[in-house]
């Protein structure tokens, strides 16, 4: 069985990579305009403005991306466990409604989490932590979102804020990455078991590792 999400998993991972890396430039940047407004504007302001184009243009991007993603996600996980809780549909109401999905998105993948958990063997440990960065995800969503209407709203910017705008969403982005992989490899693993009947076991990467046969030894032959 192919997973229907295993082609946007990859790119969305190599696109969260991106979005990550251009983040950790952003950090250093507010991190150089915190300590001297004048470095910033000699060595890093024109460099800074084309990371700023590059990641909204890009953030945008991921933003489709993931949506389609997380309900290909749905798609499979109704496929591999039949009375899993949410529909595909669902997934991306919780993700999309206002004030719903304050609720929505911490409680998508904490239900992804205990199912791994509940339902798999070898993906509790993928379980844990994606029901663990459940909450963390709604917090800095929060807190990143208040952050950019405060700067938006400034005259002119303090590097402080500066600094904790970047920061906060360097962590957010770093989280979205994070809960990409685990949920991917939870996937992984419970389409092997699912498929074999059997534990499945998957190295750091996702895939499966191969088996080591037992030598045989000089009185079995």
């Amino acid at each position: 069985m192919k997973l229907k999400s295993e082609t946007l998993s990859n790119v969305l991972k190599i696109l969260l990579w991106v979005l990550v890396g251009l983040a950790c430039a952003d950090l250093a940047g507010s991190i150089v305009y915190a300590a001297s407004l004048e470095a910033f504007s000699i060595y890093v302001y024109d460099f800074y403005g084309f990371i700023e184009i590059v990641s909204a243009i890009l953030y945008y991007v991921v933003a489709i991306v993931y949506l389609i993603w997380i309900y290909r996600v749905h798609m499979d996980l109704n496929a591999l466990f039949p009375h899993f809780t949410r529909s595909p549909g669902m997934s991306l109401a919780s993700m999309l409604v206002p004030v719903y999905n304050l609720y929505g998105i911490p409680s998508i993948y904490s239900t992804i989490g205990r199912w791994y958990q509940e339902h798999t063997d070898g993906a509790k440990q993928d379980g844990r932590w994606i029901a663990r960065l459940a909450a963390p995800l709604l917090l800095f969503t929060m807190v990143t979102n208040v952050l950019n209407r405060i700067v938006s709203q400034v005259d002119e910017l303090s590097g402080s804020l500066f600094l904790t705008l970047s920061l906060s969403t360097f962590i957010l982005y770093a989280i979205f990455l994070t809960l990409c992989i685990q949920v991917t490899r939870g996937l992984q693993t419970a389409r092997i078991e699912a498929s074999s009947g059997q534990p499945a076991n998957l190295d750091s990467d996702g895939y499966e590792a191969p088996s080591v046969e037992q030598p045989i030894l000089p009185h079995q032959l």
